[in-house]
């Protein structure tokens, strides 16, 4: 007995010693696992938790009977024993002993009795009385629970909790910092991070291509390593001032490579304090500036000639004062002739000079402005509080080489400007002049926020994606048995007309889901050719927006012209562009009226073919700026201006023209594309004949029930021998048991095997299998499938898919292996 109590304080004391130690979710599990197992006697151990936040399930599972250890994070409990001891918890909320279990009582559950557990016991887990796991042990060999080892795990259930809930942070942090670094990794730009004192901690890919050093050497480098001679001092003082500082700065020098290589750069820095290293960490992000440096040098130079001219000892004064007069003459055409911004104020901030880039772009003339306050005159009234310390230090002379500072012209619109600074000083160093260089960023930072936008945009395309695939395999069940029921003899009249209700039903969710996945799918901007109708491309357009059309109150007039010759063209860059149109109409008189109506036309004229889009909305309110980029008037985050540019490139691309106009009752934009007739050689379609599968021995791999039970029953109906695998390691041992005709599987199956490598034992195992095999899918756009269909070249069954469709595959397979005759 007190060795017992000793081997009970000793755990107690170990599993402290473990919350205090920073282990992750599975080490921590494992040393727990071991240290109840010297004290309580049990042949299977589990620990259960979820997160509040994701619903994510942790759960590590120790069969010490099979020595099995596995641990997983899902969003659902694998397993039946898994689930029931995880509910028990949540019923019970409390501890749950239950000993001598027998397998022929009644109250004894199904997944006990199937394990041959005879007892077992289930500790909650509380964070502020809210559950989030549970402690789980049980005994085959007869382990009688008491409350000395609940008591046991009593003493240290707070500590397990809290060290739980850590350990499930730490791997969610763990995860997010993978993530963040091969962002930064595999950045389009080039990035450091560094320490307080300069030193490299990283240089990203990009990085090291354009310097020209490997990881290993610059572990042991400076930033300053890097900075040319004649700038080292100065970038060591700068850099060392923002350390200090600790406010975000910009660096402007110039790098050497490893090869000599001169690189002019925009060091942009962000600095803040990292825990792990107790030290301050800079973030740089670098931007290569020599076309800008470059500019800065001729007007330095130009500068630093007309003081050289100044300070001249001269005898022959006329011809110095002519000298430098054409050497002003020369560099007032050259300030007043530039497309950058040049303005000149005093130290109070009085405007003394402009050229006349500031007078076209923002519509003030010098002698209109001449010794006013330039912020009264240039600075937005709402961003005067917000730049009021960046202008007095500016004023002040301790503002560096560059600051951004927005200016507005005469008729209020705001431009954002990055000025380059200089100071003119008398001899006892007093500020005489500050000059400024202006570069317009306007575009530039829009086109940022547009790049977000599209990569948002990109995330929304891929979710859309994923759940378009998981809607096939339920489609295809319900298309199946719709068109079981449908061949039955006995069905009444009435009955038969809903199932075709049904089946219609369901191919037209069919057509959407194929919509969907086609347009939401990443492309390269490479147009590919397709014999198409233009009048089934608007339909499918208009139908991806006919229900919020029609809830907004938005009536839909069709005249589409009949019969209309087809043409070459891309279809899903064609629906890009009448999905556009529609949205554009759509928003116009949804946020005019809240109501309107959308003619829809399509006419031939010609060798032409003209779609026409008609709405009843306020019209076209600036036409010359129709399709510039970026030009839009809808509300802030709905319309990112690209829609009409993209569209009006796609249609150019095609040979076609796109015109907007103003009409009577609201706008209209006609589309003309050329017909382009079909170069290739001509398509023959195959008829379809009535194969006789009769004797035919068929494998069907489907792990979808729906699915698996229709085809078989259709199979058996037509004769076959079918014999149906829910998993991949059921078809392995059918195919090693018995022999088959034909094999048709699915091409995502669960499980550690996957289809690509289901399909690679086949092959191997017997090399007469792969003529036989059929794959079935319902995601036909991802990159894997993609690989795997080109290199396989195996015939392939679309989910959702009629029987008619799925015999004929059979048979055309069946044929080609000589199975049957036609």
């Amino acid at each position: 007995m007190i060795k017992r109590i000793e081997q009970e304080r000793a755990s107690i004391l170990n599993i402290n010693r473990l919350v205090l130690s920073q282990m992750n979710y599975r080490d921590f599990c494992d040393a727990l696992c071991l240290e109840l197992r010297k004290v309580i006697n049990f042949d299977y151990f589990s620990l259960i938790s979820r997160t509040e936040t994701t619903g994510e399930y942790y759960a590590y599972l120790f069969n010490l009977e099979q020595d099995i250890c596995n641990f997983y994070r899902s969003t659902e409990l694998k397993t039946d024993l898994e689930k029931f001891l995880y509910n028990e918890a949540i019923k019970a909320n409390k501890i749950i002993m239950r000993n001598g279990l027998a397998k022929n009582e009644n109250d004894v559950d199904k997944y006990l009795q199937d394990c041959d557990i005879t007892s077992y016991m289930v500790y909650p887990l509380f964070i502020n009385n809210v559950l989030i796991g549970c402690i789980n042990v049980l005994s085959k060999n007869g382990t009688y629970f008491t409350d000395a080892y609940s008591n046991l795990i009593d003493q240290v259930s707070a500590q397990i909790t809290v060290t739980l809930r850590n350990a499930m942070l730490l791997d969610s942090l763990t995860a997010s910092e993978k993530k963040c670094r091969d962002m930064v990794e595999n950045a389009p730009g080039i990035i450091f991070k560094l320490d307080s004192r300069g030193r490299f901690l990283h240089v990203n890919k990009l990085g090291l291509e354009a310097l020209g050093y490997s990881a290993e050497e610059t572990t042991s480098m400076y930033l300053f390593d890097l900075v040319a001679d004649e700038n080292g001092s100065v970038i060591k003082k700068q850099y060392d001032t923002f350390v200090n500082s600790r406010k975000d700065t910009n660096l402007v020098t110039t790098l050497i490579s490893k090869g000599g290589n001169r690189i002019d750069a925009e060091i942009m820095c962000s600095i803040q304090y990292d825990t792990s290293l107790n030290d301050y960490v800079v973030r740089a992000f670098v931007r290569d500036v020599t076309e800008r440096r470059t500019l800065e040098k001729r007007i330095f130079e130009y500068q630093e000639r007309l003081k050289g001219l100044l300070k001249e000892k001269t005898l022959k004064l006329s011809e110095t004062e002519k000298e430098m007069f054409n050497q002003r003459k020369f560099l007032d055409a050259l300030i007043q002739n530039t497309n950058v911004y040049v303005v000149t104020i005093t130290a109070k901030g009085e405007i003394v000079f402009v050229n006349r880039a500031i007078e076209k772009r923002f519509g003030f003339t010098l002698p209109e402005i001449f010794g006013k306050p330039v912020v009264d005159v240039f600075i937005p009234q709402d961003k005067v509080e917000e730049l009021f310390d960046d202008i007095q230090m500016l004023l002040s002379g301790r503002k560096g080489e560059q600051i951004e500072i927005p200016f507005t012209s005469q008729d209020h619109q705001v431009r954002d400007i990055l000025w380059i600074v200089t100071y003119l000083r008398d001899e006892w160093n007093n500020i005489l002049n500050i000059n400024l260089f202006g570069y317009d960023i306007t575009e530039q930072k829009i086109l940022k926020e547009q790049l977000i936008q599209a990569e948002k945009m990109s995330s929304v395309g891929t979710m859309i994606s994923g759940v378009a695939h998981e809607l096939n395999n339920p489609l295809s069940i319900i298309l199946n048995f719709s068109e079981l029921m449908l061949i039955c003899d006995n069905l009444s009249k009435n009955a038969t007309n809903r199932l075709r209700h049904i089946i219609d039903a369901s191919q037209r969710c069919t057509r959407i889901v194929e919509n969907l996945l086609t347009f939401a799918t990443k492309r390269k901007n490479v147009r590919k050719g397709q014999y198409v109708c233009i009048n089934d491309v608007l339909k499918d357009a208009l139908e991806l927006k006919i229900n919020d059309l029609r809830v907004n109150n938005i009536e839909i007039v069709q005249y589409l012209f009949r019969p209309l010759p087809k043409t070459m063209a891309d279809r899903v860059q064609l629906m890009q562009v009448f999905i556009n149109l529609i949205n554009n109409a759509y928003d116009a008189m949804k946020s005019a009226h809240g109501k309107g109506i959308l003619t829809l036309r399509t006419t031939q004229k010609d060798d032409r073919i003209i779609i026409e889009f008609e709405d009843t909305g306020p019209g076209i309110l600036d036409p010359e700026k129709l399709f510039t980029p970026f030009y839009t008037t809808k509300e802030v985050g709905k319309g990112t201006g690209l829609g009409l540019a993209v569209s009006y490139g796609i249609i150019k691309e095609h040979g076609g023209t796109i015109v907007g106009k103003n009409c009577q009752n609201g706008a209209i934009f006609t589309v003309t594309l050329p017909i382009k007739m079909q170069t290739s050689k001509e398509v023959k379609f195959p008829v379809k004949k009535d194969y006789d599968l009769r004797g035919l021995r068929l494998l069907l791999v489907e792990d979808e029930v729906g699915i698996a039970e229709s085809c078989n029953e259709l199979l058996t109906a037509k004769g076959c021998h079918v014999t149906s695998a829910y998993s991949i390691k059921d078809a392995m041992q059918a195919i090693q048991r018995d022999r088959f005709d034909i094999i048709v599987m699915d091409f995502k199956m669960p499980g550690e095997t996957s289809g690509i490598q289901f399909y690679e034992w086949m092959i191997n195992y017997s090399t007469v299998i792969k003529e036989k095999i059929i794959l079935m899918t319902g995601d036909t756009l991802s990159p894997e499938y993609r690989t795997f269909i080109e290199k396989s070249k195996v015939p392939v069954i679309t989910k959702p898919f009629r029987f008619n469709t799925f015999i004929e595959k059979i048979g055309i397979t069946a044929k080609r292996v000589g199975l049957i005759e036609m």
